[in-house]
């Protein structure tokens, strides 16, 4: 199955931000329910706006979010007070914590609070040597990942490895290796999940849809099964699912039938 989280409710986005200030709670709760329309299975909350009031905005938008879905919540911060109060919140069956890199402080830092509150977790593959250049670089760090999660008692199914999309604007190798890595990590480590945040590679180009929808059927092809998206943007959700259909992910294109006949595509 496609872990889709939904990206919109982040407030580095001024639309976003102005509304979460003004406790606009109808914008918030339409903007979750627009993205759960869409085939969202999780709904990303980033408060980081402010550092003052990020604990205090993480909470209000928790309890927003809660009440407005059904859907298990990932909790966007690098900061773990932060991600304290939005679990205190609402920790459901699937909450993800987003994220960790394999840096050593952020590992001390983050695995504490996963076995505590049994979430899963997004880990990026960069580590104490920032982020790789190569494929190869990224295996390593893939590895490390993989070892330091059993050494943790974490198992792999609730652990999501990113291996890191760049922007193919200033880093045109970079995309191959990002597929590369996804194939790794569903070939040496098939319980993991893989992740990525998908918009970036089409960063700093005009009418970015295109390049995002063209990548995600690429890494889709490579066996990506978990993406980080605004579900809400046109073709997104038809392309994962046209995809799957002709992957033979999906029998007899039930799924993809379904969404036409519900107008989700």
């Amino acid at each position: 199955m496609m872990t889709i989280i939904a990206e919109r409710i982040n407030m580095t986005r001024k639309s976003i931000r102005e509304k979460v200030w003004a406790r606009d709670t109808a914008f918030i709760a339409n903007e979750v329910q627009q993205q759960e329309k869409r085939g969202a299975t999780h709904i990303d909350i980033n408060a980081g706006a402010d550092p003052a009031k990020e604990v205090e905005d993480m909470k209000w938008l928790a309890a927003v979010v809660k009440d407005a879905t059904q859907l298990p919540l990932s909790f966007d911060s690098a900061h773990a007070h932060v991600l304290e109060a939005g679990l205190s919140i609402c920790n459901r069956p699937g909450s993800i914590i987003n994220s960790t890199t394999a840096e050593t402080k952020r590992l001390a830092d983050t695995l504490p609070f996963v076995k505590a509150h049994n979430t899963g977790i997004i880990a990026l593959t960069m580590d104490d040597g920032g982020m790789p250049e190569t494929l190869e670089g990224r295996q390593t760090i893939v590895d490390k990942i993989a070892d330091v999660m059993g050494s943790n008692g974490i198992g792999l199914d609730r652990v999501y490895i990113d291996p890191l999309v760049r922007p193919v604007s200033t880093n045109p190798e970079q995309t191959v290796m990002t597929i590369g890595g996804v194939r790794y990590i569903k070939t040496k480590y098939p319980a993991a999940h893989t992740m990525v945040g998908l918009s970036n590679v089409s960063y700093g180009l005009p009418n970015r849809i295109h390049v995002n929808r063209a990548f995600f059927a690429l890494l889709l092809e490579a066996g990506l099964d978990g993406a980080i998206i605004d579900p809400t943007a046109e073709g997104m959700a038809g392309i994962m699912l046209a995809t799957l259909a002709l992957l033979g992910k999906d029998e007899f294109c039930m799924n993809y039938i379904s969404a036409a006949r519900e107008e989700r595509i």
